[in-house]
């Protein structure tokens, strides 16, 4: 079991300040300070460098935090599987999804949850960045995401297949785009923002979004502001602050107050589910080949 104190250690490591976390564990400054003297003492290290007016981790502190951070989500991941299993449920599966994905995997969880009912399954979003790390570090099982999240994955650490495909439109608000003489596409991107859910790193970043401009539209627009999700990216459309790229498969475009315009050369998106290829889980494997 897992000391329930390591937490004044992983706190302190996140906020390098002994009074914040002290307070956010509501107990004194003392007891904290004699719980990492303690924890130091043990090991025969130290783990934070100390002066009158700053806290910062040694080197060793950094990779301790690292790993124990690590060893607490596995930790709590096994109380939720045990839980589960005391409450009769027959298996515990982790599913994550990108921003854009629950909306056409509805069907598809239903499907599987009415074929496996004593399965518990949960389910998170995150962007395709922090997605990716969470598949990679086992805090989740199965991941939805576009094909392109697989690129931050080596081949022999994962398996795959396509859940379903969808092309991208760009969107605008209906009024917005009479603005625009014969509604061109183009036009549009020139004179609005464009609106993306891009990241500045990872497997959908900023430099991807401006490769696909390139290749689709021949230019990278001067203007682009970024979200970090479909409701603030089609809020915005919504407010005529600019247009978006958005996937096909999105129910939220086809109202009358958008406007949608097909990707110059069409390209079809697949959407994916991946799985680590040493994950032990049975009910991850039965996800990955399950077909409705």
């Amino acid at each position: 079991m897992i000391n329930k104190k390591i937490d004044y250690f992983l706190t302190l490591a996140e906020c390098l300040n002994f009074t914040q976390a002290a307070a956010k564990h509501s107990v004194s400054q003392t007891a904290i300070s004699q719980y990492i003297a303690a924890l130091e003492d043990k090991l025969g290290i130290r783990l934070f460098k100390r002066s009158s007016h700053s806290v910062s981790l040694t080197e060793a502190g950094a990779f301790y935090y690292e790993r124990v951070k690590f060893l607490r989500k596995y930790y709590e991941d096994t109380e939720k599987r045990v839980r589960a299993i005391n409450a009769e449920y027959s298996g515990y599966v982790k599913v994550g999804f990108g921003v854009y994905e629950y909306g056409n995997t509805e069907d598809f969880f239903a499907a599987f949850l009415k074929a496996f009912p004593a399965v518990k399954v949960d389910f998170f979003q995150y962007p395709y960045g922090e997605l990716t790390a969470k598949l990679k570090t086992g805090e989740l099982d199965v991941i939805v995401a576009d094909s392109i999240c697989e690129q931050a994955l080596s081949k022999e650490e994962f398996h795959s297949r396509t859940l379903f495909e969808s092309p991208n439109y760009l969107v605008a608000d209906s009024e917005l785009a009479k603005k625009y003489a014969g509604g061109s596409p183009v036009e549009l991107l020139k004179g609005e923002y464009l609106i993306t859910n891009c990241e500045n790193s990872g497997p959908s970043s900023m430099d991807m979004l401006r490769q696909l401009l390139w290749e689709a539209f021949g230019f990278v627009p001067d203007k682009i502001a970024q979200t970090n999700s479909i409701g603030a990216q089609l809020l915005m459309v919504r407010s005529r602050h600019g247009v978006a790229i958005v996937p096909g498969f999105m129910r939220e475009i086809y109202g009358e107050e958008f406007v949608r315009y097909p990707i110059p050369g069409n390209k079809i998106v697949k959407y994916n589910l991946m799985m680590l290829s040493d994950n032990t889980n049975p009910i991850a494997n039965h996800l990955m080949q399950f077909r409705p």
